[in-house]
C-alpha cells in the first residue's frame, strides 16, 4: 500500500488487488485494478462511495465443486468484485492466469471476462462478499 498527504492534509492511499479484464482480443486476462483510500481513524481507511447495486454473501462447503465442472468458465454479465471472506478461492481467466485470494482479499470482475472459480483447495468453508456495480461492461473504482 501506498501512503501519502493529500493537499488538505489527510493521509490517502492507493490499494491495488487483482482484475479480470479484457484484452485487444476480447480474453479475459489478469491484471491489477486500484482503489484510493482516505485514511478516518489510527486503524480505519475507506473509498469513496461505489455505485454498487447489488451484493451478495455465499458460503461452500470445502472441495464443493462448481456446477459447471473442473474447467468450465462463465460470465457475470456485470462488473463486480469478489471479496474472500473466509477460505480461499481461485479465479482462472481465459489466458490461464489465476487469482488466488485469501480471507480479507479481493478481486475485480469486468462483466464480459470469461473465468473459471475454484473452492476446492479450501479446507475450511468458504464465504465471499460480492458487490455488483452498474452496467455491464467495466466499473472505474472512485
Amino acid at each position: 500500500m501506498f501512503v501519502a498527504i493529500s493537499s488538505d492534509g489527510k493521509r490517502v492511499s492507493i490499494v491495488k488487488f487483482c482484475a479480470l479484464e479484457l484484452d485487444i482480443n476480447n480474453r479475459s486476462t489478469l491484471n491489477e485494478t486500484e482503489i484510493k483510500l482516505s485514511q478516518v481513524s489510527d486503524t480505519e481507511w475507506i473509498s469513496e462511495r461505489q455505485d454498487a447495486k447489488s451484493w451478495s454473501v455465499a458460503t461452500r462447503a470445502p472441495g464443493e465443486p462448481f456446477n459447471g465442472g473442473p474447467t468450465e468458465m462463465h460470465l457475470t454479465n456485470f462488473p463486480s468484485s469478489v471479496w474472500c471472506m473466509q477460505g480461499y478461492i481461485e479465479v482462472t481467466g481465459q489466458d490461464g492466469n489465476t487469482c488466488r485470494l485469501a480471507a480479507g482479499e479481493g478481486i475485480y470482475l469486468d462483466g464480459r471476462a470469461l473465468h473459471h472459480s475454484r473452492f476446492g483447495p479450501s479446507r475450511e468453508p468458504v464465504t465471499d462478499l460480492t458487490l455488483g456495480f452498474p452496467g455491464t461492461q467495466a466499473y472505474v473504482f472512485k
